[in-house]
């Protein structure tokens, strides 16, 4: 299998993108392919004519005439309109490779709730109201085990951390994410294991919002920042001074989920002084299902630095 990367990351994306890379055949078999159709299958980023409207993966058969195009979205935060995105990503890609036969289009919800917020999707003008989204095949992967998961395809055992509570005890998710490395080194061949092992620590950080870098290294023994996303939050900016970087990062990752950031924002962003606080906001950028809520998360790091800030100059006097 071949795969091309986005030069930006976007919550999960990231992460799934590079999975399927090295085991797109099992999330296929996960989605219901056929486990003969789905090793036929080759992955890329597709990139339309409007940017807005590109699907997170496409698969072509390797074998021309074979198959049907596959297009995935793959799910991490709440998004009401997520079906009516990917339905018209096809349609669009469809209508500009004039292409009129059977199409595969597939939703994998990190979490149920995601899955819940979705709209269904209608059919203009239909009095009876079919719904276009029911040809849409969804799974949900806090609905299986890790158990599962190596039945459909050993190589799913990347998505593990989906399948267990996210309020976990964290030694006991410790535990289980050394078992999960062992298993990773066992599964994937010696050239993909680094690979796998990074997807995996990022969906770890992207499930438990409250493990640190170090703990995820500690635990399956490698480097976030061997990552785009990991390096976009922990390794930001260092020739432009990492505070500055980091600042950047915060702008952009907002820029890429929202495709605007209000000018208040901005503004509001440049006063953040702390390291550790733009490190904070960073994260909240890629995991804030709305531009709302962030905004709230900011207005309480600026909150909470005037007050630091107040209470130090009352220690000086």
């Amino acid at each position: 299998m071949t795969a091309k990367k986005k030069t930006k990351s976007r919550g999960t994306d990231e992460p799934f993108l590079r999975l399927m890379g090295i085991g797109g055949a099992a999330v296929l078999k996960l989605l219901g392919v056929a486990p003969e159709e789905a090793e036929e299958y080759t992955f890329r980023s597709v990139v339309l004519k409007d940017k807005r409207m590109e699907p997170d993966t496409e698969g072509v058969p390797v074998l021309e005439g074979r198959g049907r195009p596959v297009y995935i979205e793959f799910q991490g935060y709440a998004d009401k309109f997520i079906r009516y995105r990917l339905v018209s990503r096809i349609m669009l890609a469809c209508a500009q490779n004039e292409y009129a036969d059977s199409v595969l289009g597939g939703i994998v919800y990190t979490d149920e709730a995601y899955k819940k917020a979705a709209l269904p999707v209608k059919a203009l003008g239909d009095k009876d109201s079919k719904e276009i989204g029911k040809a849409l095949e969804e799974i949900v992967l806090t609905d299986y085990t890790e158990a599962m998961l190596s039945e459909i395809d050993p190589r799913l055992i990347v998505l593990a951390p989906f399948t267990v509570a996210s309020k976990m005890n964290k030694t006991e998710l410790l535990s289980r994410g050394r078992v999960w490395k062992l298993k990773i080194q066992t599964i994937y061949p010696e050239q993909s294991v680094k690979d796998a092992l990074n997807i995996t620590g990022l969906f770890i950080m992207n499930r438990f919002r409250d493990i640190t870098r170090e703990e995820v290294i500690s635990m399956l023994n490698f480097d976030l920042r061997d990552t785009v996303a990991g390096q976009q939050i922990f390794d930001a900016g260092h020739q432009e001074g990492v505070q500055e970087g980091i600042l950047k990062m915060v702008i952009e990752a907002l820029t890429e989920r929202f495709v605007t950031v209000p000018p208040d924002i901005k503004k509001a962003l440049y006063s953040v002084g702390n390291h550790d606080m733009l490190k904070e906001l960073l994260r909240h950028a890629i995991r804030s299902p709305y531009i709302e809520d962030f905004k709230e998360i900011l207005a309480k790091v600026l909150a909470s630095s005037k007050t630091e800030k107040t209470s130090d100059m009352s220690d000086r006097i």
